[in-house]
């Protein structure tokens, strides 16, 4: 996998402030990985170090005043140039800065709050295609597959994973992939990221998404009430019997605990091998119809 990183999470002192932001899981994903380093706001031409700088009114601006966005998005474009030729799998950036942050920003006025959105670097990259996550939702790195959280713009992948997750008995055709349009199917997807109960971790090789697994508190099979999530997973077949899928599922586990959730939930056809990695991460059947078990997991 060949990854671009911001360059104060490899421990550059290039921060406004002369310091750096090293990252100990971007240091591991870089060692296992071909890696190059970016500071947009040195490509800029800012010095280290330099004033801080928010997004106000759509400007980047310094706290002394100054307008200083033309050099933040030369930064931008001299990243975008890179890798544009570089090709990366993957962009790690730093969080929240006005440059590099994916998902959230300073809202400008140098108090410590937050906004959705990105910063220049970010956004240009990911309207030219590039996949961008914030350094924070970097998970772990397993057997050479990275895992980390959903991107911003890839809630298609459900869509996908939600088919392969379609068990299928031994001699039965396949379904055609319309099905997942199906309403009792759509609830596992559509709008996904606005609620509470919303995440989502994927496992990558290369430039592929390989793996999925997400949680969602909705009226679905394995619904037990409206404070439990309920949990989808599902794995391309050539990457099943790995151990890729206990991984996700204790992961994904370990981050419902660290929301305040207590427990999660899913229903599993009882022919489906997965019982046993569930059973094998903590589930335990609560109840069972004809064709499936109800399975829990206390957190």
């Amino acid at each position: 996998m060949k990854i671009m990183v911001s360059a104060c999470l490899a421990g550059e002192n290039c921060k406004y402030n002369g310091g750096n932001n090293r990252n100990e899981k971007v240091l591991q994903l870089m060692a296992d990985n071909e890696a190059i380093t970016v500071c947009p706001e040195q490509l800029g031409g800012l010095p280290t170090p330099r004033v801080p700088s928010e997004i106000k009114d759509g400007l980047v601006t310094a706290k002394d005043g100054r307008i200083v966005d033309a050099q933040f998005r030369a930064g931008a474009a001299k990243c975008l140039e890179i890798a544009g030729r570089e090709r990366p799998d993957l962009v790690v950036l730093q969080p929240r800065s006005p440059s590099c942050g994916v998902k959230q920003r300073y809202d400008g006025t140098f108090s410590g709050r937050l906004v959705d959105g990105a910063g220049v670097t970010a956004q240009l990259l990911m309207e030219e295609g590039f996949r961008c996550i914030d350094a924070e939702d970097l998970i772990a790195v397993h057997k050479g597959f990275l895992i980390r959280k959903l991107c911003v713009g890839e809630s298609d992948l459900l869509k996908d994973f939600l088919y392969e997750a379609i068990f299928i008995s031994e001699g039965v055709k396949a379904p055609a992939r319309e099905i997942v349009e199906r309403p009792e199917l759509r609830i596992y997807y559509e709008d996904f990221g606005s609620r509470s109960g919303d995440h989502c971790l994927v496992a990558q090789a290369g430039n592929q998404v390989v793996g999925a697994v997400w949680t969602r508190i909705m009226n679905d099979y394995g619904h037990v009430d409206d404070e439990t999530p309920s949990f989808a997973i599902s794995l391309l077949p050539e990457y099943r019997n790995k151990g890729i899928g206990t991984r996700l599922m204790k992961e994904m586990l370990l981050l419902l605990k660290g929301v305040g959730f207590k427990r999660a939930s899913l229903a599993v056809q009882k022919a489906n091998y997965a019982v046993r990695m569930y059973k094998n991460v903590g589930f335990e059947i609560i109840d069972e119809n004809e064709e499936e078990f109800i399975m829990v997991c206390r957190l």
